[in-house]
């Protein structure tokens, strides 16, 4: 999960994949160098799928990393306008990483 400095949203999206009992390792990262845990070469490396909250984050990864990391990349569309654990930012991640990942048997 990535967002733009790994406050808000990407670990809000982490967190609500994990209690979403998806089946893979999910973490979280901002594209800005004062993030709380910035995106680096081996996190994308390991990545099968990269969720970004914007598609200025998608561009960030395909210009830092290269193209066939940005083919990973699945934009989620959530604007920054949440803070952590927001009651509408989870209930928007719900709907879309369920979409996204093709989690619709998820239970939660």
């Amino acid at each position: 999960m990535v967002c733009t400095g790994n406050l808000d949203r990407s670990p809000t999206a982490a967190m609500v994949l994990a209690e979403m009992c998806a089946p893979m390792w999910v973490t979280s990262a901002g594209t800005e160098t004062w993030a709380r845990n910035p995106v680096s070469l081996e996190l994308v490396e390991e990545a099968d799928v990269i969720c970004v909250m914007e598609e200025a984050h998608r561009r960030h990864i395909r210009d830092r990393f290269g193209e066939v990391h940005a083919g990973k990349v699945v934009v989620l569309d959530v604007p920054d306008n949440y803070v952590c654990w927001e009651d509408k930012l989870i209930h928007l991640l719900k709907g879309k990483l369920r979409i996204a990942l093709g989690l619709t048997g998820s239970r939660r």
